[in-house]
């Protein structure tokens, strides 16, 4: 009987992925390929997108620059509309573009929110008879046979879709490495992470290549990109999004919550995602989605007075100077523009924050490797270091996920407590301790697990650049005591303080990198975060 589907039995795990690099490369037109000169630099990472070398090498017109130089994609959507920009992309992207444009040109209007936006997609998200590796050599024969829900809703919206982009391994690390295309460099400094797994479209949009990128977010992943990128970006509550047609080597744990949603430079950039998605009534389809349209009024700007709650340190990992000094920027912007914020109680705080790490830590790798490494192992390729597979160790008997999820009940309780207590209309927290670091070394996803756990929305806010004269760390810093790991045994993957002191010798380390922040609000308000982040990117702006 014909195998089906992944993972498939490959005989030479690097001559498949040297070839199946080699057949991205071959789709590439040669009009497109930089210089040998410029190639040389790409490849030695002393060359970034920006660098006025690639400007005027000759790939971009003076019209291609001036379309890839705007940010919001409202103004590039009323370009289309106007009929300024049209025909552009590759391929499929090309053809679709065309049908857009005669579409517009013979009826006059357009066939959607989205029409003739180019938008990425995340390389997990099916696009029929196109790829789908997962980030692994045993996937690489693998084709989607149907489209996703989301692709679904963003070609009804009259989106081109031309761009499906890197991921970790399985989808298992905050970074974008793996064996089939290697590690997926950051725009502002290649030597630095990209952040993952969504990170490939983190980093085609901080590049100007898409104007909206569509990710997925288990445990940071849309978080990590968008604050190592300078992104905004959005992680719904599971169910709000629909998820079928999605592809990845799950194993049905469904203790974990994973989100969907977009990154783009502007708020207005999401908002035009998330309600073209909705717009579809995507759950008449689709079992996963929660039937509830998007509510334009309560996305709309906040224009009366917030309540913020802020957690500067949640006991797991002490931020680095960057990110305490771009919380403190949100936080006086905010209360200068006459909003009222608070420090949520530390002790309170980091003991709920450390329970709750440990909680999510367990779902994550509660079934031991099993079924990950069975999609590992087929292709005879090695683990990345630091995906976190799980492992014999870590693997949870029945009673023991059930009390887990016993105590994630408790944590969401106490959690939910804070809200009353305080009168919260949002959170402010980090989302990293540090900005984007060199390949492979990040420290935790701690920050940001939590949130999963509790299933709450979650928006990342970019506010600034690591700065060589602020961000100097203080003595008082680095001799602070240091937080015990939390499950190092189960959960290896994450580090602690003692890495973080030893990772953070100085700004230099991050040189240009972007840093950002969290904003949280309650399960299911995705519009009353977009309203909050408007009103946070008009405050920062002044």
């Amino acid at each position: 009987m014909a195998q089906i589907g992944p993972p498939y039995h490959i005989e030479d795990w690097q001559a498949a992925a040297a070839a199946k690099r080699s057949h991205l490369f071959d789709r590439i037109p040669k009009t497109h390929l930089l210089p040998s000169e410029l190639a040389a630099r790409a490849a030695k990472h002393e060359l970034l997108p920006e660098d006025p070398a690639v400007l005027s090498c000759g790939i971009l017109s003076s019209l291609d620059q001036e379309i890839t130089c705007i940010e919001d994609a409202e103004v590039l959507l009323r370009q289309i509309q106007d009929r300024k920009y049209t025909k552009i992309l590759y391929d499929q992207a090309l053809e679709r573009a065309a049908e857009l444009d005669q579409h517009l040109q013979d009826t006059g209007e357009t066939v959607g929110l989205l029409h003739g936006l180019p938008v990425s997609l995340k390389d997990c998200y099916g696009i029929k008879g196109i790829p789908v590796t997962a980030g692994l050599v045993s996937w690489i024969p693998n084709v989607a046979t149907e489209d996703s829900s989301i692709t679904k809703g963003l070609l009804a919206a009259g989106a081109v879709l031309y761009i499906k982009t890197n991921v970790s391994q399985a989808h298992l690390m905050v970074e974008s490495i793996n064996n089939v295309f290697g590690t997926t460099l950051n725009p502002y400094n290649p030597a630095l992470s990209v952040g993952g797994s969504s990170g490939g479209e983190a980093a085609v949009v901080a590049a100007n290549a898409a104007i909206i990128g569509t990710g997925t977010d288990g445990g940071g992943s849309i978080r990590f990109p968008a604050m190592f990128c300078g992104l905004w970006g959005l992680k719904c509550s599971k169910g709000r999004m629909p998820m079928m047609g999605m592809q990845s080597p799950g194993d049905g744990n469904e203790s974990v919550n994973a989100g969907l949603g977009p990154m783009a430079k502007t708020v207005s950039g999401l908002e035009l995602w998330l309600k073209a998605q909705l717009d579809c009534r995507p759950w008449q389809d689709d079992f996963t989605c929660v039937p509830m349209a998007w509510q334009i009024g309560e996305a709309r700007r906040a224009r009366q007075r917030l309540r913020f709650g802020v957690i500067w340190d949640d006991g797991v990992v002490r931020p680095t100077p960057p990110v305490t000094r771009a919380l403190r920027m949100v936080v006086d912007a905010l209360r200068s523009a006459g909003h009222s914020v608070i420090d949520l109680p530390r002790e309170r705080m980091q003991v709920l924050h450390r329970q709750a790490t440990s909680c999510v830590m367990k779902s994550n790798v509660q079934s031991g490797g099993y079924a990950v490494m069975k999609h590992i192992e087929a292709s005879g390729e090695p683990v990345v270091p630091r995906s976190a597979t799980g492992h014999p160790g870590s693997y949870l008997e029945t009673h023991e996920v059930f009390a887990n999820h016993m105590l994630r009940n408790r944590l969401s309780s106490e959690y939910n407590d804070l809200w009353k207590d305080f009168a919260l209309d949002a959170i402010l927290a980090p989302a990293v301790a540090h900005p984007a670091p060199p390949h492979g070394r990040y420290i935790s996803n701690a920050y940001v697990a939590v949130y999963n756990m509790l299933d709450y929305v979650t928006g990342s806010i970019p506010v600034t650049k690591v700065d060589p004269a602020l961000d100097e760390a203080t003595q008082e810093w680095y001799n602070a005591e240091q937080y015990p790991r939390i499950e190092a045994e189960r959960f290896p993957y994450d580090l602690g303080d003692k890495e973080m002191q030893e990772l953070y010798t100085g700004p230099e380390v991050f040189a240009n990198a972007p840093v950002g922040i969290q904003v949280v609000c309650r399960k299911l308000r995705e519009e009353k975060c977009i309203s909050i982040m408007k009103e946070i990117e008009s405050v920062l702006a002044k």
